[in-house]
């Protein structure tokens, strides 16, 4: 979208310039912009104020990353309410849930680009934290605008690009970096150079490498993981003429890494499960956007895409091959006019197509005719169209009224040759309004429906499961069980909240910020794995064996279930110090039966604590992660205890001019060397972690 162009900012956009070591004014409450805060490009499809949005959404910026230098995506938003990552602490089993929704029920994208990568145990999304430029993480219903798979949310990353690392006449700049973290003995270097060789025109090519060993567990452990890990990006970005302009770019993602077949949790007891594996993901996009001056009702965005991921494991033991292969092709088109309906009222239509293809092929060598059990060879296609306005009304009544409706309407189908074809077709409405009395106090409330469509995986697995070997020579399996008439998840949210921010709050020059909601979702047909065994049949002990077998296994719609929650995010920022802390708490069930469903977590609140040292050029901070007990679960054994854990961070960034460009970071991850777990990983976290980089930039 033409607002990708904005600039993204943190829960303290002044925070973070300050953070960097950099001093940076902020406007007194009587002559602060309307807009104190960051800016979602997400949340609306349009450029809004984060605090002024009707429902929750995160912005990540790269001062933020450079700050926390994180090595994964996990890392870079743990700290965000609502979201968690399970699969334990392999980067390749990472898998992000927001509001206890998982897998497909959570929409992600770079730069636009659906990753619609899903694996059992292989995680979702790959990119280096170092190649982005911020991120953003919308919490709720978003089927509305970006369709199937955002009933939880949707995690919207953004690349690098020329902008991002050139300052004010630089036509050239380059960044190299060196870090090194001993909980896996983890070498990284990377370098991104960009430039504008003419006017109109920018350039950015970037490459990080990642080598590291296994990783040492709070438990005093170690967990099998060995990842040689190369990522790349290029990108092109061209101002045709004002108001056009266009860009091209290709990201890289591959990691050949040693582990088990399985790389979510711990370690497996055979060592006839350690894989080689290779995994890679090529993204290629290209984008045009055209607003040209003066013409409000066209502010347009024409992306196309092509994302192919790749998962090949080669088993050490028996040489046998195993293959996922996913490729996307993906299309959307969006505009958005806006329109001035009185002296203070304004209107914004956000409209748009979109369109997307999935191509799946899965391979076993150790299976007769090829076929991969749980990876079909499938097809799936999607096509909406969406509508969307924000109604501004200033003055009117006192303070400002913001009413924002859209629908959204999608048809899709899946095809294979393991079953018979499936298609359906599902009307995403939503409605939110915000009302802001007086300045910087803003009240919501909203209404979402959201839908997932069955995934080719759930509709047409078939194949062994797993198996269990027996002492009389005989082995049950368990096999799955392919189901075309699976329905697509519905949910249905109700969303209500208060925030609330000001500058000038306690003494000059500060900013306080707070918002808070709650919500509720009504889930029908939620599309759950069903294990159907009592363990080997009694045919596996009495000769000859015929009919062995250790059940089924099948996916299934849940006809009811309910999620509901709270979130807050808070930070406090001054010239000197901040602070911030986000909670959040979720439970749900499916209705009939009373048993816990979703992706659960423990209420979890996180906290961070940060001085700026300008005399030094230095920032240091302590970051804290408090977690309840956890026993929201029917098997007592998923019972996990309460923890809290610290994180150090230091970032030297001198301003003195024979060391400008230069920038140290030193960190301790898990400070007291906890032993802990978070919920539904069936591993322990890293235990203690130094860590450090050294980055130089040099421009011209």
């Amino acid at each position: 979208m033409a607002a990708l162009a904005v600039a993204m900012g943190g829960w303290a956009t002044e925070a973070v310039a300050q953070q960097s070591g950099t001093s940076s004014e902020t406007p007194s409450a009587a002559t602060a912009p309307v807009e104190l805060g960051p800016i979602s490009v997400t949340a609306t499809r349009s450029p809004i104020s984060a605090m002024r949005y009707p429902g929750m959404v995160t912005v990540i910026d790269r001062d933020q990353i450079e700050l926390k230098d994180p090595d994964t995506i996990e890392d870079m938003f743990r700290s965000v309410p609502g979201v968690h990552f399970e699969g334990g602490p392999r980067r390749t089993g990472q898998v992000p849930t927001i509001r206890g929704f998982e897998g497909e029920n959570v929409q992600i994208r770079i730069d636009g680009a659906r990753q619609n990568f899903v694996s059992g145990h292989n995680g979702r999304v790959f990119v280096d934290p170092a190649l982005l430029a911020g991120g953003e993480v919308l919490r709720g219903p978003a089927s509305s605008l970006y369709g199937s798979g955002a009933m939880g949310g949707m995690i919207a990353l953004r690349t690098l690009s020329a902008d991002d690392l050139l300052e004010g006449d630089d036509t050239l700049a380059g960044r190299a970096k060196f870090g090194y973290q001993d909980v896996n003995q983890e070498f990284t270097e990377s370098l991104v150079v960009g430039g504008r060789p003419m006017d109109g025109v920018g350039l950015l090519g970037g490459i990080v490498k990642r080598d590291s060993d296994d990783i040492e567990l709070g438990n005093g452990t170690s967990l099998v993981s060995d990842d040689d890990i190369i990522s790349g990006l290029a990108k092109a970005d061209v101002d045709v003429m004002p108001g056009l302009s266009a860009s091209l770019s290709y990201l890289v993602f591959n990691n050949d890494a040693r582990e088990p077949a399985n790389g979510q949790g711990a370690n497996t007891a055979a060592d006839s499960d350690i894989t080689d594996k290779d995994i890679r993901s090529d993204t290629i996009r290209g984008q045009v956007l055209y607003a040209p001056l003066g013409q409000s009702w066209v502010d347009l965005d024409a992306s196309a895409y092509f994302t192919k991921s790749q998962v090949e494991q080669v088993y050490e033991d028996s040489g046998r091959v195993t293959d996922q292969d996913v490729d996307t092709y993906g299309l959307f088109i969006d505009n958005r006019s806006r329109f001035s309906l009185a002296e203070r009222s304004s209107l914004t239509l956000t409209y748009g197509v979109e369109a997307s293809q999935d191509e799946q092929k899965g391979y076993d060598s150790a299976s007769a005719d090829g076929t991969r059990s749980g990876v079909p060879n499938a097809e799936a296609e999607f096509a909406g169209a969406f509508l969307q306005g924000s109604f501004e009304v200033r003055d009117v009544i006192p303070g400002t009224l913001t009413v924002i409706p859209g629908v959204r309407y999608d048809s899709f189908s899946a095809d294979s040759e393991i079953d018979e074809s499936t298609s359906d077709d599902e009307v995403s409405p939503k409605i939110a309004v915000s009302y802001e009395p007086i300045r910087g106090l803003v009240g919501f409330a909203s209404y979402g429906r959201a839908f997932r469509a069955p995934s080719i995986n759930e509709l047409y697995n078939e194949g062994t499961h797993f198996a269990i070997p027996l002492p009389n020579g005989q082995t049950a399996v368990n096999s799955f069980v392919a189901n075309p008439n699976l329905k697509p998840e519905v949910s249905d949210t109700l969303e209500f909240g208060l925030g609330y921010e000001r500058a000038d709050t306690l003494m000059k020059n500060d900013e306080f910020r707070i918002k808070g909601a709650y919500f509720q979702s009504e889930v029908e047909n939620l599309i759950d794995i069903s294990v159907n065994s009592a363990g080997p049949s009694v045919s596996c002990f009495i000769p000859p064996y015929t009919g062995c077998n250790a059940g089924t296994t099948d996916t299934v719609n849940v006809p009811e279930a309910e999620l509901e929650g709270y979130e807050l995010e808070a930070s406090y920022d001054a010239q000197r110090f901040y602070l911030t802390a986000g909670f959040s708490s979720i439970d749900g069930e499916n209705t009939r039966t009373g048993e816990s469903l979703g992706v659960l977590t423990p209420d979890r609140l996180s906290t961070d604590i940060g001085l700026r040292l300008f005399e030094i050029d230095t920032v240091v901070g302590v970051e804290g992660e408090f977690a309840s007990g956890f026993d929201k679960v029917d098997d007592p054994s998923e019972e996990r205890g309460g923890y809290s854990v610290f994180d150090l961070y230091l970032q030297w960034a001198p301003s003195e001019q024979a060391l400008r460009g230069l920038t140290i970071n030193l960190g301790v991850d898990n400070v007291f060397d906890r032993d802990y777990e978070r919920v539904f990983a069936g591993v322990s976290e890293p235990g203690r972690n130094y860590k450090g980089s050294i980055a130089y930039r040099l421009a011209f």
